[in-house]
């Protein structure tokens, strides 16, 4: 056997005798994973619907089909023990729904307290309510959302501020302007909050475009759930160290399909390279 024979007989197995491998990058978090292209046969929009065997609120099977078989879905950030960044958009928009209308019915209450003298209760310091509390602590990875978020501050402080105004005015016996002053902030002030919540959540609707990814792990098919992919890239041999070579650790047992790391290059943190051969599959929360 001669000195390149022997080299390419050395290579790790998922390199199938490259001197380099094709991956296809994606995250989860902060952290970048690369699957080989090699062992991904499909890829799409995630909008098919699919079968679903709930076991508990939290755990349950997906099944969906590829050329006219089963196949189960996995999500990717479920096997690696995180909440996937599709689902914590679902309930930011259902958070931003409730929010929305807290502030609807906070301009009504301030009216029906303009109008029968009942003492108003709710926040009127912008930064009690509960949007208030929540907004101060969003910082959005997205820069367009980032953009749309920062536009609440203004429209959002001027409406908190209605209550000791109005109400002084009901109080000096000037209900009928106070209440003329509240229509006119409700066309200004709460039309604009309204239209900031509504751009915001079409932003993260935008944005959140989860992908399944078939992958056969020559022993059967499966659908990866993944966040959105980056890159297909190739990296030499070379830039590979095992898993085991790294951590041995036996917390990462479970995660028994990570096959090593890829460096990368400019002083970016290693990549993780996948080895779906390796997959024994997992109940997926859903």
């Amino acid at each position: 056997m001669n000195a390149e024979a022997e080299e390419i007989q050395d290579l790790p197995s998922i390199f199938s005798g490259q001197p380099n491998i094709e991956v296809i990058t994606f995250y989860e978090g902060q952290t970048q994973y690369a699957t080989p292209v090699s062992a991904v046969r499909y890829i799409e929009q995630d909008r098919r619907k699919t079968t679903r065997i709930e076991l508990n609120k939290e755990l349950g099977a997906e099944v969906t089909t590829y050329q006219g078989k089963p196949v189960p879905i996995f999500d990717f950030a479920g096997l690696m023990g995180c909440e996937a960044e599709y689902i914590k958009n679902i309930k930011l928009m259902q958070l931003l729904d409730e929010r929305e209308k807290d502030h609807r019915n906070w301009m009504n209450s301030l009216e029906e307290s303009l109008r029968s003298g009942s003492e108003f209760t709710l926040a009127r310091d912008p930064n009690l309510c509960k949007f208030g509390q929540w907004y101060n602590d969003f910082k959005p990875d997205d820069e367009l959302l980032a953009d749309i978020m920062e536009d609440f501050d203004s429209p959002h402080r001027r409406i908190h501020a209605l209550a000791d105004r109005l109400l002084k005015m009901r109080d000096a016996g000037e209900q009928e302007a106070a209440l003329k002053e509240l229509e006119k902030e409700k066309a200004s002030s709460l039309a604009r909050l309204i239209n900031l919540f509504k751009a915001a959540k079409d932003r993260i609707e935008n944005i959140t475009r989860p992908i399944l990814i078939f992958i056969d792990t020559e022993s059967k098919m499966v659908a990866i759930r993944l966040n959105a992919i980056s890159d297909i890239v190739t990296y030499q041999v070379g830039s590979f160290t095992s898993k085991d070579d790294v951590d041995d650790s036996s917390d990462l047992n479970d995660l028994n399909f990570l096959a090593g790391y890829l460096e990368n290059k400019n002083d970016e943190p290693p990549c993780v390279l996948l080895d779906w051969r390796l997959f024994k599959g997992k109940k997926s929360a859903l």
